[in-house]
């Protein structure tokens, strides 16, 4: 059975019910012999760990710019606590679960992406990747033995090492890989809301257009939307934005093809 990837954003990963209600969507998925795999990121937990070493943040449109030393909280957090926090309450509900980032047996190789132009300046965000290559075995090896990935968005370089990168493309790189059934990707409402603020059930890329056009898709949405028609252009079937509650019962917004 194809699985069913959940990506899951840093600022849910230390909210214990956000992670309960995940928890629980898990286990009836293994109930309903339905695979799933975890990816997360770790925005929250790298921010406050860098405030607390007295330590910039430098962040361009969304986008971080990872020194050698932003390099090394991300291996602690996303690479460390923030991972092995799932796989500990995953282990108390006993879900056998292995924790892991994309650098892990081969899982994915990037590259160091070149320098963006940035309001007219070339930005060279340093350790940071664009995937070239994923190899999904170890995560095939591990549902095969109904074992539960928890991947953290760490990816490596031939050159460079361990290297940052975009949690959600890092995502839909590896839910495509699997052949992914689903998509989920989490957000803090529990679905898109229409101009008269009720949840819309589906929504194709038109329909995002317009609703951009009318106003009622604004600020955070478009660039979760354009994330999310991203992973359907990309070969995936199903996508869905829901928040960790959606995700539990059934709820959200589905995006579909034009």
């Amino acid at each position: 059975m194809e699985p069913v990837l959940v990506k899951i954003s840093g600022g849910l990963t230390d909210n214990p019910d956000a992670v309960a209600s995940i928890v629980s969507y898990v286990k009836h998925c293994r109930e309903a012999s339905q695979p799933v795999v975890l990816v997360h990121g770790g925005g929250k937990q790298i921010n406050a760990l860098s405030q607390q070493l007295n330590l910039d943040i430098i962040q361009l449109e969304g986008r971080r710019v990872t020194n050698r030393e932003a390099m090394n909280v991300l291996l602690y957090t996303v690479g460390g606590s923030g991972n092995a926090g799932l796989v500990s309450v995953l282990r108390k509900e006993r879900i056998e679960s292995v924790g892991l980032t994309g650098a892990d047996a081969g899982l994915t190789t990037s590259r160091r992406r070149e320098p963006l132009s940035i309001n007219g300046k070339s930005v060279d965000f340093q350790l940071v990747g664009e995937i070239e290559s994923v190899n999904p075995k170890i995560l095939m090896l591990l549902l095969d033995n109904d074992i539960v990935p928890v991947v953290g968005c760490l990816t490596w370089s031939e050159d460079d090492g361990m290297l940052n990168i975009n949690a959600d493309t890092f995502a839909i790189k590896i839910a495509s890989a699997l052949g992914c059934k689903e998509l989920v990707m989490l957000m803090e409402p529990e679905a898109v809301l229409d101009e008269s603020g009720k949840p819309v059930d589906s929504l194709t890329s038109k329909e995002r257009d317009n609703g951009v056009e009318q106003g009622w898709i604004k600020d955070g949405m478009i660039p979760k939307l354009h994330t999310g028609f991203q992973a359907i252009e990309s070969g995936i079937t199903q996508v869905r934005l829901t928040n960790p509650t959606g995700l539990l019962n059934g709820r959200g917004t589905l995006l579909r093809s034009n």
